[in-house]
């Protein structure tokens, strides 16, 4: 949660660069890239319960402390763990998902996870800057902080007392533990039971597993568009408010109200990601009701092209002569073209990876966090050299290369993965 005010605060209370309060970002970005890694394979050894709570639970006292913290280096370290511990429910979300849904449902239900994963993105300096707004100090950052850090506590509790366990073998491990103390048949026993896991085992297989899918074609190709797509929301959601406060004279809270445009967008790709699902699951019934992930590409084809359209509309529509509406559509036709591609690339994973769903979803959370963790960095001096016009246009002439990517493994995907040698077990 960040506010087109927060680089300035810190810089002013600090005495730093704006580049090192960019790190702020940077940093928390870098533990959600690292965290998954490591959270997703637990979350497949121990349960996904077991593998949220504790984390999330541990970054709400990261999140208090950076509030609280008086020199940047603390702050600096604190971001960073709180971000390393907040990607444990963001990637073992998807393995429930997984876990509750066949794969005809499951497409939904994943897009309205991506939808609050992408909205709180989108909400998030908006909702930062009212915070601030009503503290004048150059402390008022730390407000936001605190709202932080008492919804991830609050949701945390929340959590550990409403929710169960989904994964299906440590359900059944405990159901038998039931059986075995209620009847007295102590040879009653899940697979899971027997399972023995070693340190070794637990290194060179489980947490390498999300390694080991970065280099296979599938998730690399994937993961590339997905990175590079999220990287952008990144991108967008740290320079809207100087786009439009330097053409428009927009300050403050208003210059964060061009984000509501990609939420809206947004919310229009989850609904054509719903739409899509529907027609999934037709497709599905006729394949005896297996999973066909090249099909959950059918909805990106199209709405793929909208996220280069968008970012060149959006730049050469951002003079004060036209109406602040057309880039705002430019915003709009980039977050329909974004929520898209996030949320068809997960079903994909999902649907190849079902078993180690936890572990794609890591390895895709690892590379996106990791570019959108450097867009900003070099976003300032991107649209000072270029202008917002060419600053624009260069990051949508590489989307525009990207746009292949889909076509191409909706066609080829299935034959890929079949001479696909990396071992996961």
């Amino acid at each position: 949660m960040a506010a087109a005010r927060f680089p300035e605060l810190i810089k002013a209370e600090f005495g730093v660069g704006r580049e090192i309060t960019l790190l702020t970002t940077t940093l928390y970005l870098l533990g959600i890239a690292l965290g998954p890694m490591i959270f997703g394979p637990v979350s497949e050894v121990y349960g996904r319960k077991s593998g949220v709570l504790i984390p999330l639970f541990i970054s709400s006292i990261f999140t208090f402390a950076t509030a609280s913290t008086y020199n940047v280096a603390s702050m600096m370290i604190c971001r960073f763990f709180s971000g390393f511990f907040a990607g444990a429910p963001i990637v073992s979300s998807g393995g429930v998902l997984a876990d509750l849904w066949n794969p005809a449902e499951r497409g939904s239900a994943l897009a309205v996870y991506s939808l609050f994963v992408a909205g709180g993105v989108a909400f998030g300096p908006t909702i930062s800057s009212l915070l601030m707004y009503a503290e004048n100090e150059q402390s008022a950052w730390r407000i936001p902080q605190y709202f932080s850090g008492l919804v991830s506590l609050t949701l945390c509790l929340l959590t550990a007392y409403l929710s169960q366990e989904t994964y299906e073998p440590i359900v059944l491990a405990r159901l038998a533990k039931h059986m075995r103390i209620k009847s007295g048949k102590w040879s009653i026993h899940a697979k899971h039971d027997e399972w023995k896991l070693t340190t070794e085992e637990f290194i060179h297989v489980h947490l390498l597993r999300p390694f080991k899918m970065l280099i296979t074609p599938i998730v690399a190709f994937i993961v590339l568009f997905a990175s590079y797509t999220y990287a952008i929301l990144y991108l967008f959601i740290t320079t809207i408010a100087d786009a439009f406060n330097i053409s428009r004279g927009w300050t403050g809270t208003i210059s964060t109200l061009p984000n509501f445009a990609l939420f809206l967008g947004i919310c229009l790709g989850c609904l054509l990601q719903i739409i899509g699902t529907n027609d999934y699951a037709k497709k599905v019934a006729k394949n005896d009701g297996k999973a066909i992930p090249e099909e959950r590409f059918s909805v990106m084809i199209y709405t793929a092209w909208l996220i280069p359209v968008g970012l060149f509309m959006f730049g050469w529509t951002s003079d004060n002569s036209i109406h602040w509406i057309v880039p705002c559509l430019g915003i709009f036709l980039f977050g329909v073209g974004f929520l898209t591609v996030f949320q068809g690339n997960l079903n994909y994973l999902v649907d190849v990876y079902t078993k180690y769903s936890a572990s794609a979803i890591a390895a895709n959370t690892f590379a996106r966090s990791v570019a959108a963790a450097s867009f900003p960095l070099f976003s300032k001096q991107l649209f000072e050299n270029l202008g917002i016009q060419w600053g624009s246009s260069l990051i949508g002439f590489i989307a525009l290369g990207m746009v292949s990517i889909p076509y191409f493994f909706r066609r080829y995907g299935a034959k890929i993965r079949s001479k696909s040698t990396v071992k996961l077990l």
